[in-house]
């Protein structure tokens, strides 16, 4: 858990449940505490109040990175597949480009007649 080395185990895991919308009473009965002393910890001078806004930070943080990254990663799969099928359209181009015209429209018409099929 960053930032929250100075807390004991029961203060961090405090912060980690109330970050996870865990009610004061939940926090309270899993952690042995009386309910008021959960609540004067987050309280506006409570004693976890900025750890627990430090911790939530940097919770949003991480997860705005993974999102960012799992962002580039689908942008990269896909400049990936367009790399792979561009020596595969350029070998196709060049093949066809040596035909005869008769043969590039007989081509050309089969090509449009399968794409009106799969519609």
């Amino acid at each position: 858990m960053p930032k929250l080395n100075y807390l004991r185990p029961k203060h961090k895991q405090a912060i980690e449940m109330r970050w996870k919308n865990s009610r004061y009473k939940e926090i309270a009965k899993e952690l042995g505490v009386s309910l008021d002393t959960v609540k004067s910890w987050f309280r506006k001078d409570g004693f976890l109040r900025e750890a627990y806004k430090n911790y939530s930070d940097e919770q949003e943080l991480i997860w705005k990175l993974q999102e960012k990254k799992e962002r580039i990663n689908t942008l990269n799969s896909s400049k990936q597949q367009q790399m792979a099928t561009n020596p595969l359209n350029s070998t196709i181009s060049k093949i066809f480009n040596r035909l005869p015209q008769k043969e590039k429209d007989n081509v050309m018409e089969r090509f449009y007649e399968l794409t009106k099929k799969r519609k």
